[in-house]
């Protein structure tokens, strides 16, 4: 029954139960593909686990399906004007634009051959040439990047993206990232577009149309199926360790050996990473906020024993990186579901 499994445990590969965040997708699809684009980038964030890499694979497949597209993917560590080089020639000879171009890359200098004993060798250069040639045929060009992150690299590549859309290149841009991690590039990039580039925070997924793929793909009664989106919280990497647990075992209801396994799951999967990644005072905050069923800011606050402006600081990060929620003046609750219990379960070790 394992290898029938419609739910996925991997990070990333888009699973066979993907429910589509349809008002997103479509804002980016209809954006890109409109004769006179209003942006030519956006960049997707959510916390772990929310869903911004398959959505991203999902858009890379979408336009990739198009002919007038050759949709590049390129790694956020290390260089990435050469790799896109390579990546743009290799593309392009398939539609036989560069029949008479190579670049050799087992050279020393990295260098563009356009013609017999013509060479260039500023990878920007190539780059552009390369763009160029792919415009002129009527092509676009979207370049796809997972995770990125406050690097040098980074940095400088924004700085040099911008150079090209400055240029009228049709050349887009969809990038995915931790919420601080983008905010952080931004702020510490000399790129001005960064800053005006439309960010799309992924929502949670609908509870109803998680409801309907359960009872749709493991033959539920609704009420069960309910439950179980429930208990998802419409965190997207929940709703597929729910439904893998709940269909690999056969199970019929919802009992303490099912949500021991959920929790279970959760916590070396994904929460335990988002927990590394939160600083001490973070930590401090959950930790205070794991005591009893309706966490007060007024409580959490006077324990931490932290000024005002401070504290308010403090709630504002853990809620831009969607580790809890306002539910109420001077109320908050997890965002993300049984991370209370996995918070409680940290108290003995912290």
């Amino acid at each position: 029954m394992e290898k029938n499994n419609p739910f996925s445990l991997m990070f990333g590969k888009p699973p066979y139960s993907f429910i589509e965040r349809q008002a997103q997708f479509e804002e980016i699809m209809s954006t890109f593909l409109a004769p006179n684009p209003s942006t030519f980038s956006y960049v997707i964030t959510g916390v772990r686990g929310s869903g911004k890499t398959v959505t991203l694979r999902k858009l890379a497949e979408e336009f990739r399906g198009k002919k007038d597209w050759i949709v590049l993917d390129v790694n956020p560590q290390g260089d990435l004007v050469r790799p896109l080089s390579e990546k743009l020639l290799y593309e392009g000879k398939k539609d036989s634009l560069f029949l008479d171009w190579s670049i050799n890359i087992n050279a020393k200098i990295f260098t563009l051959e356009i013609k017999k004993g013509e060479g260039i060798t500023n990878p920007e250069i190539i780059f552009e040439n390369l763009l160029r040639r792919t415009n002129e045929a009527k092509k676009r060009v979207l370049i796809t990047i997972d995770e990125v992150s406050p690097t040098p690299e980074m940095k400088y590549f924004a700085n040099f993206y911008q150079s090209m859309v400055g240029k009228g290149y049709e050349l887009f841009l969809l990038m995915t990232g931790l919420k601080n991690n983008v905010n952080s590039l931004v702020s510490s990039s000399a790129s001005s577009f960064l800053s005006r580039m439309p960010k799309i925070d992924l929502p949670p997924l609908d509870l109803v149309e998680i409801a309907r793929e359960y009872q749709r793909l493991m033959g539920l009664p609704i009420e069960t199926a309910a439950a179980l989106a429930k208990l998802t919280e419409g965190y997207a990497f929940a709703y597929q360790v729910l439904g893998y647990l709940f269909y690999n075992h056969d199970r019929h209801e919802i009992d303490n050996r099912l949500m021991s396994d959920y929790d279970d799951y959760l916590r070396r999967n994904g929460y335990g990473v988002i927990w590394k990644d939160l600083t001490a005072q973070e930590k401090r905050f959950c930790l205070e906020a794991g005591n009893g069923d309706n966490p007060d800011l007024r409580a959490i606050s006077g324990a931490m024993q932290l000024s005002e402006s401070n504290f308010q600081r403090l709630r504002s990060q853990l809620i831009e990186k969607g580790i809890i929620k306002s539910t109420g003046y001077g109320k908050i609750a997890f965002a993300l579901p049984r991370f209370k219990q996995f918070v409680e379960l940290q108290a003995y070790f912290e």
